[in-house]
């Protein structure tokens, strides 16, 4: 729920990338804050490179001195939406959490959650590991996200000791997109100490990296996942080792990396 170094250089790839819906609407699953590990300076610069607009660039310069200088309650907010505002563009931006901003909505994502639109970017960057009934939070990012749409997750890999209830592995991200036919943009570890980011191309590699002791003992992974444009109702996947989709790599490593 932060934007952090990792975000900040995914996100900017995504944007050089165009794989990003024009102008979308953006559901945040945990309302994100400026983590204030990227200099605000990179974020200044990367309005001016970016935002070609010349009074839109120059309000949203002016808004980040006002919030440097005041630094309100809730100015980390405010620089996350500019953030927002400089690679997604969004045309509107909704967030749920018990525990942001007064614009927050306030939802149990344990539970069904029921809005009258759907979006075309739904945002779980470090929330998903903190809510209990995982089973419903997928549910919801499915269920919420437009035909299309681009579903992204940031979530813990390994350590994180008592950081949330789960980390995740991972065969959830490539089981959870065959089960319900996403297709995989990206699948990324990362890890912020030092900072690394890799993209992952398929299982073996993953498995390979475990086995060479490239890990690091707080690791992420973060996926971008294209929902299909035919609808479907959300399905739970089963793990690919016992569904038997495994290369023999895969399966051995199974066995072994305990």
């Amino acid at each position: 729920m932060a934007i952090t170094a990792i975000e900040y250089s995914i996100f900017s790839a995504l944007r050089q990338q165009q794989v990003l819906p024009p102008a979308p609407r953006v559901l945040e699953l945990g309302e994100a804050n400026w983590y204030g590990d990227v200099p605000l300076q990179q974020l200044v610069q990367d309005i001016r490179l970016y935002v070609s607009d010349e009074p839109a660039r120059n309000r949203l310069l002016s808004q980040i001195q006002h919030l440097a200088d005041t630094q309100t309650r809730y100015w980390l907010f405010d620089l996350a939406k500019i953030f927002y505002t400089v690679f997604l563009n969004y045309s509107s931006i909704t967030a749920i959490d018990l525990h942001g901003t007064p614009a927050a909505l306030r939802y149990d994502l344990n539970y069904p959650v029921h809005l009258d639109t759907r979006f075309d970017m739904v945002l779980n960057l470090g929330t998903a590991e903190h809510i209990f009934n995982v089973f419903q939070f997928f549910k919801t990012v499915h269920d919420l996200t437009a035909p299309g749409g681009l579903m992204v997750h940031g979530m813990p890999f390994t350590g994180w000791y008592d950081h949330g209830f789960y980390n995740f592995q991972p065969t959830f991200y490539w089981d959870l997109a065959l089960q319900n036919r996403y297709t995989i943009l990206a699948l990324i570890y990362a890890q912020l100490s030092p900072f690394s980011l890799t993209q992952l191309h398929t299982r073996e590699q993953i498995s390979k990296m475990v086995t060479e002791g490239q890990i690091a003992p707080n690791a992420l992974l973060y996926a971008v996942f294209r929902k299909g444009d035919e609808e479907q109702d959300f399905l739970p996947p089963m793990q690919g080792y016992y569904a038997g989709i495994l290369s023999e790599t895969c399966r051995q490593a199974w066995h072994k990396l305990r």
